[in-house]
């Protein structure tokens, strides 16, 4: 042990985990290394304090590096594994050539001026460092197992939920938040337009004063909300028996919609950020076998004028403010084989689609276990059930007492009904839809998503084959040259999952 020179020291204190916040566990440790520093007449200069810090994660500690960079006389510590359980900041703190005390070491310290006493320190500190490596593994392993059993882990409550007694409940006013983020994104809002209405209306995060794009969109993207356990934004499959400890916040099909968004988003080469266009991902490329997504392309008309081969010069289409025109069209984005105007494909898919659900015969064989009729049906006859008892009572036929009996029945079972319908609908589109008096209104009013849940329903799949070189050329029905439409449409080969 080298003989004590200098006169002044530094005490560093560390703790792990600290839950009250109030700082008692390195209140107790400063007071001991105190005590040592007083014995061997060093005079304390500062204390640096790391609470609530772990040094196994190798993420920088504030006072830890606050106190090298001071570069002190000597370090009073209460033992080596709170200031440090890694080989790297033990070479860190030999580079800074300075005596090293502990509260807990039988000689009071290391000596890290000869080459055992470094020998000695690197030898606890690699120990030290494989029992914190061991740790986590076994964290891991356990907290694994808990999202395995359906456990949502979690020290800061994450929005829209809290513990009572042990019991992950929901906070309803919070919940509704983010249902309503949910809501408005699945419609083509951002997470930055969303952040910055919340912030306008006042509603604060848990934690700081302000949602950011960032905040709302790391929040949405929690797989809990939707009832899937996850550990490390992974998804986890759950044990058999096992089941969710906690009810979620959206229905399954609510998550599998975000969820399709969310990833729609950061594919690459998907030009696209919302479902804007109808098949946008869901067509084949005829030549590669490619996926084909939107892309923007100028409108051009054609000219009188003829090029070398005699066919007609297109040119570009300008609008009244000088702008070119832009038409849509999916293009395949593997090797670019084709490429087809958006419209002709979309009025293709709408026809197909109303002629498929308008065949009762093949809805009725393709989803046998719907039962939004029987229970649209059962709706109805309770409303009528319920009028009649309203007007009995009116004539003065039934008695009050027992009316209000009946009534209260009939509207709880209308209340049932009238939900597990709803839930129905939410569930699929295609129950929904089929239900509407006027098919090609109910699809001309859906939503783009929706209606891509009904093709996908549906089983609809569509190819494009690349276009033909050279002019088109005369439709053997009519005697007269393809149109245009007529020209593109004989490129689209489709299939139907029979009924």
């Amino acid at each position: 042990m080298a003989t004590i020179g200098q006169a002044s020291c530094v005490i560093y204190v560390r703790m792990s985990q600290d839950r009250s916040g109030e700082e008692l566990g390195v209140e107790r440790h400063e007071k001991d290394c105190r005590k040592l520093a007083k014995k061997l007449n060093l005079n304390v200069e500062h204390v640096y304090s790391d609470n609530d810090q772990s040094a196994t994660t190798g993420k920088p500690r504030p006072g830890f590096e606050a106190m090298l960079a001071a570069k002190p006389k000597a370090i009073v510590a209460w033992h080596q594994d709170r200031l440090l359980r890694l080989t790297k900041d033990l070479e860190r703190v030999i580079d800074v050539g300075v005596p090293v005390y502990f509260v807990t070491s039988a000689e009071n310290g290391l000596d890290l001026s000869s080459p055992a006493g470094r020998a000695v320190a690197r030898t606890v500190a690699a120990w030290s460092q494989y029992e914190g490596e061991q740790k986590r593994l076994r964290q891991i392993s356990k907290n694994q197992q808990l999202a395995e059993h359906g456990h949502w882990q979690f020290s800061l409550r994450p929005y829209g939920y809290q513990r009572v007694n042990g019991t992950i409940v929901q906070v309803p006013e919070e919940a509704e938040i983010i249902l309503e983020g949910y809501e408005r994104v699945l419609k083509g809002a951002s997470y930055r337009e969303l952040a910055m209405d919340w912030n306008r209306r006042g509603i604060k995060p848990l934690l700081g004063e302000q949602w950011k794009g960032s905040r709302v969109q790391r929040m949405l993207e929690n797989s809990h909300y939707g009832g899937i356990s996850s550990y490390k934004d992974e998804e986890v499959d759950l044990d058999e028996g096992k089941k969710i400890q906690w009810a979620p916040i959206l229905t399954p099909r609510q998550w599998k919609d975000f969820r399709e968004l969310k990833l729609n988003r950061k594919r690459k080469r998907s030009w696209a950020v919302t479902p804007k266009h109808l098949m946008s991902g869901m067509l084949s490329c005829g030549t590669c076998g490619g996926q084909m997504f939107t892309h923007l392309q100028d409108l051009k008309a054609r000219t009188n004028t003829v090029n070398a081969k005699g066919h007609p010069i297109r040119v570009p289409v300008f609008r009244e403010d000088g702008t070119r025109a832009k038409t849509t069209a999916y293009v395949c984005f593997n090797k670019h084989c084709a490429s087809i105007r958006g419209e002709y494909v979309d009025a293709l898919v709408r026809t197909v689609v109303l002629k498929k659900l308008a065949d009762e015969r093949v809805v009725k064989a393709m989803r046998p276990s719907d039962d939004a009729l029987p229970l649209q049906n059962e709706i109805a006859d309770l409303q009528r059930r319920r009028d009649d008892v309203t007007e009995l009572v009116g004539e003065g036929l039934m008695d009050k007492a027992k009316a209000r009996e009946k009534l209260a029945d009939l509207s709880e079972r209308l209340e049932r009904a009238q939900a597990k319908l709803t839930a129905i609908r939410e569930e699929s589109p295609l129950s929904d839809i089929r239900l509407s008096e006027s098919l090609p209104e109910k699809w001309d009013a859906l939503a783009v998503l929706e209606k891509r849940r009904i093709i996908a329903d549906l089983g609809l799949q569509l190819t494009i084959n690349p276009a033909s070189r050279g002019v088109r050329s005369v439709d053997p029905e009519t005697g007269e040259k393809y149109t245009e439409r007529a020209w593109a449409l004989r490129r689209i080969a489709w299939e139907l999952p029979e009924g």
